[in-house]
């Protein structure tokens, strides 16, 4: 039975911790400018420089704003329309299981009347916590104009990193453009 309850603290952790695998996506946007006027792009270096991510990552993230940028019809430009923005937040987060309540009161042990599942061990997670951030700006008129990012991306986590990568990147450039100005 101890085994039962092992397997079951570990079904609940896993469960907890799929649950924390999933991107959230936010975006803005300055609803006083024309979206339709913007067709070509390029990296901000300045931005660039400052990613807080080891070079094989940072790569990849800009290979992934690439293929989706031209996935939207924009071309790579040296004097483009508008500026992409990367910025990537990390912040160290810790997560603790148990000991907990893992069944009913009732028959228990030996006989007697009670509780047989109750404790269990304690399970901490600690790992860094990383939010994507993607600005587009415009570059003569010099302002930030899209913000969008995406926030819940374990960066210690090293299992399919690339493709994570590139499915957060297009879930946090599906926004683009916003609904309200598609529809114009």
């Amino acid at each position: 039975m101890r085994t039962a309850q092992k397997l079951l603290m570990l079904f609940t952790v896993v469960l907890a911790l799929a649950g924390c695998t999933t991107l959230r996506t936010a975006s803005d946007y300055d609803k006083n400018v024309d979206l339709s006027g913007y067709k070509t792009y390029n990296f901000y270096d300045k931005g660039i420089a400052r990613v807080k991510l080891n070079n094989l990552d940072k790569r990849r993230l800009m290979a992934a704003v690439e293929s989706e940028m031209n996935a939207k019809g924009f071309t790579k430009s040296d004097r483009p329309d508008l500026l992409v923005n990367l910025v990537v937040v990390a912040r160290e987060k810790t997560d603790v299981y148990g000991p907990g309540y893992y069944g009913g009161w009732g028959w228990g042990w030996r006989g007697g009347w009670g509780n047989p599942f109750w404790g269990g061990g304690t399970y901490v997670n600690q790992y860094i916590d990383g939010t994507i951030v993607i600005d587009f700006l415009d570059p003569a008129k010099k302002i930030l104009f899209w913000h969008g990012q995406g926030s819940g991306f374990n960066l210690d986590n090293f299992n399919k990193r690339e493709q994570r990568l590139y499915t957060g990147v297009k879930e946090i450039l599906a926004q683009y453009p916003p609904a309200a100005t598609a529809a114009k």
